[in-house]
């Protein structure tokens, strides 16, 4: 009796596991017409835009205190960047000092000089009365002085004519002397205000204004992350930029390494920003680098820069916005198609049969349904999807 149950238990459970097999689907590798479709990604990119850059300052390095917002609407002369001017404010308090001492010292030389100046006309002066009245000794008649007498005052009289000379001599040159040492002074008091004036300059480039109307559009920085307040820069780097609104946008994609040769100049087709998903717009390739790009400093993946022409500006669009292009290509006829269900897309391309082995396959462009086979396959082959 038990051995009955287990038969019948057996039985009915059969039906069970034949009901719970997985459905195969399998479809054959036919030949039809394909429309050659590339699909890209990317986003708005301004044709022509004013940049703002990272002004160069004395502490080489630079941290951002303020940013406006991205995609901020402001006008020319707004304050839009401000950079952290505790540095440069700390160096202007010092030039200040500086400039003050310069200031003391030619200030003090300049009263040396008239000082020094003043003594040496004063030796002049009493050297040139010596000479008056030695000139006037040595004028009397000879023959109503004794020959010792008359020849003594001749040589007094020669003396005082050279310590005119001499004092007139010291005279000049202490003038000489002071003026150069006041020129070198003003010349330290002139630098010390030019450097003061350089600081405040600076300063003031550390407070950046629009420089026209416009959408005011953050920059990334090299591992495309926005900047925002804290960010240490470098002088040279751009951080913002203000888009021209009376020219067209471009739309900036990337096209996988993979699919070089899929995309050329001038082919058309159509971008669709993520936005507005239902306003699909006209667009055509402008240009594509000549090489592929690491897109990423920890990944592997390299990729064409593509760059497509739009028709106009919508004023809804905003520089970053992310966009989805498809691309038309000349339609393929007569091509040997498997359906896209059947392959597995790694570094080889491998169908899947209908008895469930795999084998590496060559494939071409690909539409919706389906991808052309070049190599691998033939045609009325039965794949498993």
């Amino acid at each position: 009796m038990k051995r009955w149950v287990i038969v019948l238990a057996a039985c009915s459970a059969q039906p069970a596991q034949r009901a719970s097999a997985p459905v195969v689907r399998t479809a054959k590798v036919v030949k039809r017409d394909v429309a050659d479709r590339v699909l890209l990604t990317g986003a708005l990119h301004a044709a022509s835009a004013i940049d703002l850059q990272v002004p160069r300052t004395d502490s080489w390095q630079i941290s951002l205190r303020w940013l406006a917002e991205d995609g901020t609407q402001v006008k020319a002369g707004d304050r839009v960047i401000e950079y952290d001017n505790s540095a440069e404010t700390k160096q202007l308090e010092q030039e200040k000092l500086t400039y003050i001492e310069a200031e003391m010292t030619l200030r003090s030389a300049q009263a040396l000089a008239q000082i020094s100046a003043a003594q040496k006309k004063t030796e002049l002066e009493q050297a040139k009365i010596a000479l008056e009245k030695a000139t006037l000794l040595a004028d009397v008649p000879a023959d109503l002085l004794s020959g010792h007498d008359a020849q003594e005052r001749q040589l007094e009289k020669k003396r005082q004519q050279i310590a005119v000379e001499k004092a007139q001599g010291q005279l000049k040159s202490q003038l000489e002397q002071d003026a150069l040492e006041i020129q070198v002074k003003q010349i330290e008091l002139d630098k010390a205000k030019r450097t003061i004036d350089s600081a405040e300059k600076a300063i003031k480039d550390l407070v950046v204004t629009a420089p026209r109307d416009g959408t005011f559009v953050v920059g990334t920085d090299w591992q495309g992350r926005k900047f925002h307040s804290g960010d240490n820069l470098w002088p040279g780097m751009t951080i913002a930029s203000i888009p021209d609104p009376n020219t067209p946008m471009e739309v900036e994609a990337d096209e996988s390494d993979v699919d070089d040769g899929r995309v050329h100049v001038g082919m058309a087709g159509a971008c669709t920003l993520d936005a507005y998903p239902t306003e699909a717009l006209a667009c055509s390739v402008k240009s594509i680098t000549p090489v592929a790009s690491i897109k990423g400093e920890q990944s592997l993946r390299r990729a064409f820069v593509v760059l497509l022409e739009l028709p106009k500006t919508d004023p809804r669009m905003r520089p970053g916005m992310s966009v989805k292009v498809e691309l038309h290509g000349a339609p393929i006829a007569g091509a040997l198609v498997v359906p896209r269900g059947a392959l597995v897309f790694a570094k080889q391309v491998r169908a899947r049969l209908a008895d469930g082995s795999m084998r590496d396959v060559t494939v071409g462009p690909c539409d919706a349904q389906g991808c052309v086979v070049e190599k691998g396959l033939a045609e009325g082959e039965a794949v498993q999807l």
